[in-house]
């Protein structure tokens, strides 16, 4: 895909020089067709191009590795206990092994990844100017809408006793009332040494 990006950006460079050197030689609508195209579709259509290959690169797990500030919630996706969610789902396939991360954390709504993207931009930025956690909003609430995209239509989820032990706490999960990773239910997300986040 880079070969393509880059003989794509090639022929956009060309095209504007060959654009500007032939102004004199072309009638006025030909050279505003070829100047339109050159200097508008091609890089608009380019960018685009080259930030749709980035975003689904940021979605791989190994992208998220490569940050050293969350390589313990990496290495927490394979820690042999059946109590972190994280390794749960990584160990059993439950979701996609290279996008585990992302298939976790960003919002299925439709601007979802750009969100999780944006929100990443802001830790990020926290991180290097050594802003304090709590003066910039940095973590919203997990919402339960992740976990159900998954889980909701299925059969084990909704026959489960312990979903089931109270009236009306199936309800409660599916409008957000309840939180999957409240107290008592799925309250560890990842696990690493000394520390549970929760």
């Amino acid at each position: 895909m880079n070969t393509f990006f880059g003989f794509f950006g090639l022929v956009g460079i060309a095209l504007i020089f060959i654009t500007i050197l032939t102004k004199k030689e072309t009638s006025g609508k030909e050279w505003k067709f070829l100047a339109f195209f050159s200097f508008l579709v091609v890089p608009v259509l380019f960018t685009g191009g080259v930030i749709n290959e980035k975003l689904d690169a940021m979605q791989k797990t190994e992208f998220c590795e490569s940050c050293h500030v969350m390589k313990p919630y990496l290495e927490s996706l394979k820690v042999d206990d059946d109590e972190p969610l994280s390794s749960v789902h990584y160990r059993n396939n439950y979701v996609k092994q290279e996008n585990a991360c992302y298939n976790c954390h960003a919002s299925y709504a439709m601007f979802g990844g750009l969100k999780a993207k944006a929100n990443g931009l802001k830790h990020v930025w926290a991180y290097l100017t050594k802003t304090k956690i709590d003066s910039i909003k940095l973590y919203e609430p997990y919402s339960n809408d992740n976990c159900l995209h998954c889980h909701e239509p299925a059969e084990r989820f909704l026959k489960n006793e312990d979903h089931n032990k109270k009236e009306g706490l199936l309800a409660e999960i599916k409008s957000g009332k309840k939180s999957c990773l409240a107290n008592g239910c799925h309250d560890l997300g990842h696990y690493f040494e000394e520390k549970e986040d929760k």
